[in-house]
């Protein structure tokens, strides 16, 4: 019946290519944030409340802003070449927040490495000298522009001495550790990361785009080369270091 492939809580891997052929990457995205209980929380619908308030008591959100997005909500990776990764207790609850202040206010405080990063030399004469950037610096300078400008901020696009992914990660860090007491069954990870969106509506483009280009993977369309922080950077252990 019509419309059925998107009312399927976890789709396959073969199910996911039927699916983003059939609808809309807006549709399969609204679904996926609005109306669809994470896999990771699939047979524990209590500790998904639970979490959720978790989370927005640590950021001072409200509950309803706080959503889990990855492969802990789809069950695999969305990723064309790893579709049929599936979802383990190895992995991380890739977590988003929505919440226009937090977004601006950590996107204030990384500009402060920026700042740094970027500070001319005044006691040159007759000018003030820039000063040559290193490439390992201007990559998280771009990747942090990259995610920002679309409305999403994210901690690792920072590297590791930046002082506003030290205290994000922080923060996730202590709600691992409350997870653990919340934690009902034991595929359930006490692993914690995650990113800020600005508004609703640009938390699904973020997860819109996502869902377009694993549509272009799955038809072998050539697909900008996309290059993720977290996977170019650190290991998933050394994030919050």
């Amino acid at each position: 019946m019509p419309g059925s492939l998107l009312a399927t809580p976890y789709p396959s891997a073969a199910e996911w290519k039927k699916l983003v052929e059939e609808f809309s990457p807006e549709a399969i995205a609204h679904k996926l944030l609005l109306s669809h209980v994470p896999y990771v929380f699939r047979d524990e619908p209590l500790k998904f409340a639970l979490f959720r308030k978790t989370i927005a008591d640590a950021f001072d959100v409200e509950p309803s802003n706080v959503f889990i997005v990855g492969s802990a909500m789809a069950g695999r990776s969305l990723k064309g070449k790893s579709i049929e990764k599936a979802y383990s207790s190895k992995s991380d609850i890739d977590t988003l927040i929505v919440s226009e202040h937090l977004f601006t206010t950590y996107v204030m405080k990384s500009l402060a490495w920026i700042k740094d990063c970027t500070k001319p030399d005044f006691t040159t004469k007759p000018h003030p000298t820039s000063p040559s950037v290193a490439a390992d610096k201007t990559k998280h300078i771009f990747w942090l522009a990259d995610s920002a400008h679309k409305g999403i901020w994210r901690p690792d696009s920072l590297p590791p001495e930046a002082d506003a992914r030290n205290e994000f990660f922080d923060k996730f860090s202590a709600v691992s550790l409350k997870t653990l007491g919340l934690q009902l069954s034991e595929d359930t990870v006490a692993k914690v990361n995650g990113r800020v969106a600005r508004s609703f509506d640009d938390a699904v483009r973020d997860l819109t785009s996502s869902l377009s280009r694993l549509r272009k993977e799955f038809r072998n369309e050539p697909v900008e080369p996309e290059v993720d922080p977290s996977d170019n950077d650190m290991t998933a252990s050394q994030k919050g270091s």
